[in-house]
């Protein structure tokens, strides 16, 4: 076989968007862009030639160069191939291990998107899901240590996320979405007027504010400004980008109410029964609160307010939800649900497979994202553990020093970046 360092965008791209099983956003061409034009990092499509000159491995590789340290090499989701056939994991390992060498890395790191497991409500695993035991053992194999077993939110890319199948029917996929989620969406469509538009480059302020908002209900830091305008910016450029923005209308929404209020009280004068008289006065209390409420918004969003903003890539057969943020307020809308439903239709109709929420905890219980693990769980995915993460060591000195000072270094990232949104 032949190993390629530079192989042709062309060749590489109809290989890793249509492989069956290990096709990632994040093994494309696009994300090798993104990260050189916006972190300067070096990358390099590699692959692996068989006797018949067909791609049979890839991978993008990106170099990062610490200060003080040797590069590292990142292979983020990838290897791309068959983690089952562990002849044709060990040789293309060991290229990349040359390759690696050959610049003066002190590892390569690879967190491959493998199930490890599907967790069940209870936390344990489901006995008749995947098992990526076996893909686990190959790795280890060639040599690779794992790196953690972080029950949080991930390392470098989530270890938990949900995944909604879009293979069956519409309702197929609304009869694994729970609690109220659809009739609320049916309620927000008929009484609250709002509008879900595919945005542009102009709608990434937007989606940094309420990012950064849910971030602070929810406790994690998002991003910066410039890092949403750089992804938005290369991914639109390959046509990898759907961006959802919802606005609400409180000035609408308040005719809407008063409207319904008028309908009430005229049926009201009709009713016999007693226990339809009392359900009718509590509605209409609840009207006049609502009412109230959004004659308030109205006042002060007199256009209109943007207020749940999504980010999804779509590459091959997959979309990923890889951002997502909502104000917090005219929640009575339900307008977040009622984006997140538009994504996973919108998906389904472009004829992908899954669409991936991007994300959640391992041990929701005792974590401050719990609310956001169960508003993801609703929406009928998937729980799903990956294996994890791996290093290749090729500098052991080098290596343990950088692992040992790390941690301090991200914690003054995080600390730095709260004070910044504060």
């Amino acid at each position: 076989m032949t190993f390629i360092t530079d192989t042709d965008i062309t060749r590489y791209e109809d290989f890793v968007r249509n492989h069956p099983t290990k096709s990632h956003f994040m093994q494309s061409a696009a994300w090798g862009e993104l990260n050189k034009e916006a972190r300067g990092m070096d990358y390099r499509l590699v692959s692996l030639e068989n006797d018949s000159g067909d791609i049979c491995a890839a991978a993008l590789l990106l170099i990062k160069k610490p200060p003080v340290f040797p590069a590292y090499i990142y292979c983020p989701r990838g290897f791309v191939l068959d983690y089952h056939d562990s002849s044709l994991l060990r040789e293309f390992t060991e290229h990349v291990v040359a390759f690696g060498r050959s610049i003066g890395a002190m590892y390569i790191k690879i967190d491959p998107d493998i199930e490890l497991r599907e967790i069940l409500r209870d936390g344990s695993s489901d006995p008749d899901g995947p098992d990526g035991t076996y893909a686990r053992n190959n790795i280890l194999a060639c040599g690779f240590v794992p790196n953690g077993d972080r029950k949080v939110f991930g390392g470098r890319q989530p270890r938990f996320t949900f995944r909604i199948d879009l293979t069956g029917t519409e309702s197929e996929i609304r009869k694994r979405v729970t609690g109220n989620v659809m009739k609320n969406i049916r309620k927000g469509n008929e009484y609250y007027p709002c509008s879900i538009r595919i945005g542009d480059e102009k709608d990434i302020p937007d989606l940094h504010r309420l990012v950064t908002l849910t971030g602070e209900r929810d406790d994690f830091v998002g991003y910066s400004l410039q890092y949403y305008e750089d992804l938005y910016r290369v991914l639109a450029r390959h046509n990898m980008v759907k961006l959802y923005v919802g606005t609400a209308y409180p000035s609408e929404i308040r005719d809407s109410l008063i409207k319904r209020k008028t309908d009430i009280e005229k049926a009201l004068l009709t009713y016999k029964k007693e226990a339809k008289i009392n359900e009718a006065h509590i509605m209409l209390e609840r009207l006049e609160n609502e009412i109230a409420l959004f004659s308030g918004y109205a006042e002060k969003y007199p256009d209109g307010e943007v207020i749940s903003v999504h980010f999804v890539v779509k590459y091959g057969k997959h979309e990923w939800a890889v951002h997502a943020g909502s104000a917090g307020v005219m929640n009575e809308t339900f307008l977040n649900n009622r984006v997140y439903w538009q994504k996973i239709m919108d998906a389904k109709a472009d004829g992908a497979e899954w669409i991936d929420q991007f994300g959640t905890v391992g041990d929701p219980d005792n974590s401050p994202l719990r609310s956001l693990h169960e508003f993801k769980r609703q929406f009928g995915g998937r729980y799903m553990e990956f294996i994890g993460e791996f290093d290749y060591i090729l500098k052991p000195f080098w290596y343990k020093l950088y692992y040992e000072m790390l941690p301090k270094v991200r914690s003054f990232r995080i600390t730095v970046k709260q004070a910044f949104h504060r």
